[in-house]
């Protein structure tokens, strides 16, 4: 899990994120991002009841995300704020696939460094 300083909690910051034209695609995963006044880059992440009833189950996928974020946030350029919406076709995949995937959609964004 990510710290706390790097998440995305407050309803004005989901907001701008909305509102923001950025958005980038995968196969599992939906990048929204803006830039933000800050030297780090915050995250959040999005799994909702459409992929899986079961909270458990969208909780994992959510943990395997941030812990993913957590390992790589030193190749994410500071200064943005990311919301990352799973698809349901995450439920199928491994540990590895989801980090490939993930990493891709950020590398299509161009703010990897």
């Amino acid at each position: 899990m990510i710290a706390r300083e790097f998440r995305i909690s407050r309803k004005k910051d989901f907001d701008i994120i909305l509102k923001s034209k950025l958005k980038f695609y995968s196969n599992n995963f939906v990048l929204r991002f803006s830039k933000n006044e800050l030297l780090k880059s915050r995250f959040c992440v999005v799994v909702s009841k459409k992929v899986s009833k079961k909270a458990v189950i969208r909780n994992k996928i959510r943990r395997r995300v941030y812990e993913i974020i957590r390992l790589n946030y030193n190749k994410i350029k500071p200064g943005f704020d990311f919301m990352i919406s799973a698809k349901l076709s995450v439920l199928e995949l491994e540990y590895r696939d989801i980090e490939r995937d993930l990493l891709y959609v950020f590398k299509k964004a161009n703010v990897l460094i």
